[in-house]
C-alpha cells in the first residue's frame, strides 16, 4: 500500500509541475481578460474535465501506443525530453502572452484548444504520462492496484490546477501580473532540468541495450 502511495504521490509532482501552473494561470488570464468570473468560473471548470480526460487516456493507453507504432520506451523517453527541454527553454527564455487581437469573443472558444490543448496538454506533457503508464506497465515492481492507484496522484495534479484556474481573479489581485510571470519564467528552469534527466536516463538505457552503446561505455569506462 505504501507503495502505491509514492507512486501517486510521484505522479502528482511530475505532473503538476509538468502542466507549469504559473504558465497556464498566466495564460488563462491573457485568454479571459474581458470575461466575467462567471465565465472565467465556467471556462475552469470544463478546461479542468478536458485535462482529465487527456491525462486519463494517455496514461491507460501509453503502452498500447507504444506497442502499435513498434517504439522503444527508451528511444522515446529520449524524444519526449528534446521535447520538453525545447518547451522549458521558450517558457524561460520567451514570451507566451497572447497579443490583444488574439482574445476570444467567448471563453467557450478556448476551453478544448488552445487552453486544454496544446497550452496544458500538448506533446511535451502527454509524452511523460504516456511514459509513466508504460513504465508502469512494463515494471515487475509495479503491480496492477500500484498502477491504478497511480491514477490518483494525476487527479490531484488536475484538480490543484483547475483550483488555480478557478480562483484566477483572487491569485492575481494578490501576486499581480508581473510575479505571475515571473514564476511562469522558474517553472521552465525546472522543466529543463526535468528533461535533461529523462533524456540522460533514455540515453544511457538505450545505449545500455545496444551492442555499439556497450562498446562506448567500455570505451569511456576504460
Amino acid at each position: 500500500m505504501l507503495d502505491a502511495f509514492l507512486f501517486a504521490w510521484g505522479n502528482f509532482v511530475k505532473l503538476f509541475f509538468l502542466f507549469c501552473p504559473f504558465f497556464v494561470l498566466n495564460m488563462f488570464l491573457s485568454l479571459t481578460e474581458n470575461a466575467t468570473r462567471k465565465d472565467k468560473h465556467y471556462a475552469a471548470v470544463h478546461v479542468t474535465y478536458v485535462v482529465l480526460v487527456v491525462a486519463v487516456i494517455s496514461y491507460f493507453a501509453g503502452n498500447a501506443f507504444l506497442n502499435l507504432f513498434g517504439l522503444d520506451l527508451d528511444g522515446f523517453r529520449i524524444g519526449a525530453g528534446v521535447l520538453l527541454m525545447i518547451m522549458a527553454q521558450k517558457l524561460a527564455l520567451g514570451s507566451e502572452t497572447p497579443t490583444a487581437t488574439a482574445q476570444p469573443k467567448s471563453v467557450r472558444e478556448i476551453i478544448v484548444v488552445p487552453l486544454a490543448i496544446p497550452i496544458i496538454m500538448g506533446p511535451a506533457c502527454v509524452s511523460p504520462i504516456i511514459i509513466i503508464g508504460a513504465e508502469a506497465l512494463k515494471s515487475p515492481d509495479v503491480s496492477w492496484f500500484t498502477f491504478l492507484f497511480g491514477i490518483v496522484g494525476f487527479f490531484g495534479a488536475i484538480l490543484a490546477l483547475g483550483t488555480i484556474l478557478f480562483f484566477s481573479d483572487t491569485l492575481e489581485r494578490i501576486f499581480g501580473k508581473n510575479i505571475i510571470r515571473i514564476f511562469s519564467k522558474v517553472s521552465g528552469v525546472i522543466l529543463m532540468a526535468m528533461a535533461a534527466q529523462m533524456i540522460a536516463r533514455g540515453l544511457f538505457a538505450f545505449l545500455d541495450k545496444s551492442v555499439v552503446g556497450q562498446k562506448i561505455l567500455e570505451a569511456v569506462i576504460q
